[in-house]
C-alpha cells in the first residue's frame, strides 16, 4: 500500500502541467473535485505524507462491471485532488482501457510498448498504466487546480528553505 501511495505522490509531482483539452470530468465516483474531506462520507484513513492524505471508502470495488483491487482518494490540504484505482489482470486492463477511451476519447500521449496512456482534460489528467510482467496496473486521476497549488506550495517551501540557509 505504501508503494502505491509513494508512486501516486511522485506522479502527482511529475504531472503538473499539460495542454488543456476540451473535455472535463467534474467528479470522481460522485465526489466533486476539490471537495473538503469532511464532506465525503465513509472515508477510511490511510497513509499520510505531509499535506497529502490517502483514504479508501467502504464501497464496492468495481469500475462498471470490472473488479478492482483498491480505490484510493487523495486529499491535499483537506481537499480532494487525486485518486488511484489499482487493478490486476490482462482482461481487466483491456476493459478499463476501453472504458477510458470510450469516455474520454483517444489518449493524448501513449506508449503502447510500455502500456502507458495519458488523457489531458481541461481540469484533470488521467494516467493509466499496466505491467504485463506483474499483470498489475493503475488508473491515476489528478485534479489540475490542486496539483498546481501543491506545485506552488512546494516551490515556496524550497525558496524559504534556501532563504533560511
Amino acid at each position: 500500500m505504501n508503494t502505491g501511495i509513494c508512486f501516486m505522490m511522485s506522479v502527482l509531482i511529475l504531472l503538473l502541467s499539460g495542454v488543456a483539452g476540451g473535455q472535463s470530468a467534474e467528479t470522481f465516483r460522485g465526489i466533486p473535485w476539490g471537495t473538503d474531506k469532511r464532506e465525503v462520507p465513509d472515508l477510511v484513513e490511510g497513509p499520510k505524507k505531509g499535506e497529502v492524505e490517502a483514504f479508501t471508502r467502504a464501497e464496492q470495488r468495481k469500475v462498471g462491471d470490472i473488479p478492482v483491487e483498491t480505490i484510493y482518494y487523495l486529499f491535499y490540504r483537506g481537499k480532494f485532488g487525486a485518486a488511484m484505482i489499482l487493478f490486476q489482470g490482462p482482461s481487466n486492463f483491456a476493459g478499463l482501457k476501453g472504458a477510458l477511451s470510450q469516455k474520454y476519447g483517444a489518449s493524448k500521449t501513449a506508449d503502447p510498448l510500455r502500456e502507458e496512456y495519458t488523457w489531458d482534460l481541461e481540469e484533470m489528467t488521467i494516467f493509466f498504466e499496466y505491467s504485463t510482467v506483474d499483470k498489475k496496473g493503475s488508473i491515476n486521476y489528478f485534479f489540475k487546480p490542486l496539483v498546481q497549488q501543491r506545485k506552488e506550495d512546494l516551490a515556496k517551501a524550497r525558496k524559504k528553505a534556501m532563504d533560511d540557509l
